[in-house]
């Protein structure tokens, strides 16, 4: 073959794709306990979005329990308010006070992920594909996402008690079980967060 002779072009060549080499996440060469400087506080802020949404969702799930009694009285009979229904609201009251806290402690690591930016150096990955910036990102749109859900669990909380009929008790209710500020798009984001900085394994 001559040095004239047209070569064949590669594969990238053709797709107008070149290979592409993914950042080594700092997570996955070391365990946690070797991990330093900012790649561990950041990576310790993730555990700690997800542990505080964890105790968030304990708290969202037995507040259900008590919103459908609370329906369920209320359906039973809309304009009495007895006894049980006062001990019912009451519960609720002390739920959704919990769930201020972690309301308030997401906002905090919020704040706290967005502050580590000025650590950085540069605007390179710092696990394995995403900067600080779209980190901090990340966790700004969970914190403002459970932040909007509280603000529907104080409406609950301030009306259901009050209902007029058996279906605003029961709409009531589905509010506060469905969680409709906590989209697929925020659990999505949490996932890509613990995949980031090595707390979810790829499969």
């Amino acid at each position: 073959m001559s040095d004239k002779t047209p070569k064949r072009p590669s594969n990238s060549s053709i797709c107008g794709f070149s290979s592409v080499i993914l950042h080594e996440s700092p997570a996955q060469v070391s365990p946690q306990k070797n991990l330093t400087g900012l790649p561990r506080v950041v990576r310790d802020l993730v555990a700690d979005v997800y542990n505080n949404i964890q105790e968030w969702n304990d708290l969202h799930i037995k507040g259900s329990t008590i919103v459908k009694e609370i329906a369920s009285l209320k359906a039973d009979n809309p304009k009495e308010f007895s006894s049980n229904l006062e001990q019912l609201t009451t519960d609720l009251y002390s739920l959704v006070q919990s769930l201020r806290h972690y309301k308030d402690v997401l906002i905090m690591f919020s704040s706290q992920m967005r502050a580590t930016e000025k650590l950085q150096q540069n605007e390179s990955p710092l696990f394995i594909s995403l900067n600080l910036n779209s980190l901090a990102n990340l966790v700004e749109s969970i914190s403002k996402a459970y932040e909007d859900e509280f603000k529907v669990k104080e409406f609950v909380l301030e009306n259901i008690a009050h209902s007029k009929n058996k279906d605003e008790a029961l709409f009531l209710a589905a509010l506060w079980t469905y969680q409709y500020k906590i989209s697929d798009q925020i659990n999505m984001k949490l996932e890509v967060l613990l995949l980031e900085t090595g707390h979810r394994k790829f499969t």
